[in-house]
């Protein structure tokens, strides 16, 4: 049958049961299943967008991610797929209603992967045709989004890792000492640790399938019995009994801990609780990179630190990002939209508004224009999506060759290495320094090639296996394959090294109002955007290490509510 021009069709993943109500639905109203599920998402959807975001529904079953996706290739899956042909103004607004727990996105790495349009069928269906199976039987099946996003909270309570204990810790002692003494004005310190605290919880938790286990386990204690109905009200209300269940959960002792825990393996989650600190640090130093653009900082200083990952961005004379009041449409009034779609500016989402970059004062007039000539240095953004523009326009701005001072000094190596055959064409080195160059990772290459023969040597490979893997160290591919085919987890380690060359200047944005040719300033920006995005993912991955290294698993017993 072919799909009406209207609308659009995907799939979500329903439990049986679920897709079993909604059968009973269609066969009660005489339609068809494909008309049935597009009417309930739209009452659905009317019904949402009618009420305050904290007091809309989602079905328990999202909350505690049932059924969960296998975790092998050859496991049998226990949900089946569920057609939806709807126009995508409808599907835009169900994702727009429904439940994005802490940490979750639409797209991401599966245990972060948000099921918005899951949600939104699943309870849609629910509303209409309550459905139970064995393993949600006994549950509440309905909960307010706040009362869901705390029962979650607790469960991130319960799993909660030696990092983000200490960064809540912190913020619950800062708030106690200041409770009293309401007007007590707080120094920036202070007030950057209660934003990473809010951020940690609210926004980038980490997720993992031992978390939503822990959370069915807090569920079938809450919201099960008779007491279920008051368990969630309290989870929605957010009271002194919410405040003292969820820091007792905080600071549980081993044995409830445990409790708490049951049915999970035991292993150090650490390193995802220091990556989720610094992905709340990230967060809030965004936030302000934001302010110091738009010149809502305290302080207007033409250089600004972004800790993390710890480089120094530098201003231009004049130049700032403006958020006008949003059009009666929503969207930027104008003259602003007019700039952005020419590619003179760019906008990026600020606050509950949108900012455009970069502008300056007209000299004759009020107001603002676009920075004459820029839309050279932007056009490596065309097509970014708009939640990758404020980076874009971070990498513009880092300073290169920042000399820091000795307390300052980053522990990360913040440098624009470029491709030496780009930098050859480009005239920015001689034919020798780029043959050097290439001859120095071909060298450093070949090191690491030997470090992996020795490490599985060490490891009791067959003589035979390594002699034919020093028989290929020369071919990149072939000792590639072979190394991970011999010990993957040993061979994955092996990197080529690339022949680059440390760029010399400062800013991209230097770069481009000393007169740089059009051409360079783009390979510049190009080159500097994906040298950042790979600076900020090592910083993560440096977050993640050096929380392994500080918190080990430990005596959980010793740590007791303050």
């Amino acid at each position: 049958m072919p799909v009406n021009p209207k609308y659009m069709e995907t799939n979500v993943r329903v439990p049986f049961c679920a897709f079993d109500a909604l059968a009973a639905v269609a066969a009660r109203q005489g339609a068809s299943r494909d008309a049935t599920v597009r009417r309930l998402l739209a009452e659905h959807v009317e019904r949402q967008e009618q009420v305050d975001p904290d007091d809309r529904l989602t079905h328990i079953s999202t909350v505690l991610r049932y059924p969960p996706p296998p975790r092998w290739r050859k496991d049998p899956r226990q949900d089946r797929p569920l057609r939806l042909r709807a126009s995508s103004a409808l599907l835009e607004r169900a994702r727009a209603v429904s439940l994005l727990l802490p940490g979750q996105y639409e797209r991401a790495f599966r245990d972060y992967q948000g099921r918005v349009l899951t949600d939104a069928a699943v309870t849609a269906i629910a509303v209409a045709e309550p459905f139970t199976d064995e393993f949600l039987d006994g549950l509440l099946p309905l909960l307010r989004h706040r009362a869901a996003r705390n029962l979650w909270r607790l469960a991130t309570a319960a799993l909660i890792t030696g990092p983000e204990l200490d960064l809540l810790d912190a913020a619950d002692e800062l708030r106690k000492a200041t409770a009293w003494t309401p007007d007590t004005e707080l120094d920036e310190y202070d007030q950057r640790l209660l934003r990473i605290a809010t951020a940690l919880e609210e926004d980038v938790a980490w997720h993992s399938p031992a978390r939503f286990q822990v959370a069915d386990n807090i569920a079938r204690d809450l919201l099960t019995g008779p007491q279920a109905e008051a368990n969630a009200r309290m989870l929605q209300e957010e009271g002194e009994a919410w405040d003292d269940l969820h820091q007792d959960t905080l600071h549980a002792d081993e044995e409830r801990r445990c409790y708490l825990k049951r049915g999970t393996t035991d292993y150090d989650w650490s390193g995802r609780g220091g990556t989720a600190v610094w992905r709340a640090e990230r967060q809030v130093a965004l936030q302000d990179f934001e302010d110091w653009l738009t010149h809502r900082t305290r302080t207007d200083t033409p250089q600004y630190a972004v800790h993390p990952p710890g480089w120094v961005l530098t201003r231009p004379p004049g130049w700032r990002a403006v958020a006008p009041a949003a059009a009666d449409t929503g969207g930027l009034p104008q003259p602003y939209a007019a700039w952005t779609g020419e590619g003179r500016v760019l906008a990026f989402p600020h606050r509950n508004r949108q900012a455009v970059w970069p502008l300056q004062r007209r000299p004759d007039a009020p107001g603002y224009e676009p920075v004459p000539g820029a839309a050279a240095l932007l056009a490596p953004a065309a097509g970014l999506p708009p939640d990758q523009i404020l980076q874009y326009i971070e990498a513009l701005l880092v300073d290169w060759n920042h000399e820091f001072g000795d307390e300052d000094e980053p522990d990360l190596y913040l440098a624009l290495d470029v491709p030496v055959g780009a930098a050859y064409d480009f005239g920015l080195i001689s034919a020798e320094e780029r043959q050097e160059a290439m001859a120095q990772a071909r060298t450093a290459t070949l090191r690491a090639m030997d470090e992996i023969i020795d490490e599985l040597a060490l490891d009791g490979c067959d003589d035979e296996d390594l002699r034919h893997l020093r028989h290929v160290r020369g071919n990149v591919r072939q000792f590639t394959d072979e190394a991970t085919r011999l010990d993957s987890r040993i061979g994955a380690r092996f990197r080529v090294h690339k022949a680059t060359w440390r760029w010399p200047g400062q800013s991209v944005t230097g770069e481009f109002l000393a007169g740089a040719s059009t051409d360079l300033v783009q390979w510049l920006a190009t080159v500097a955007h994906a040298r950042s995005s790979l600076i900020t993912q090592r910083s993560m991955q440096q977050a993640w290490g050096e929380a392994f290294d500080r918190y080990a698993p430990r005596e959980r017993s010793s740590r007791r509510r303050r």
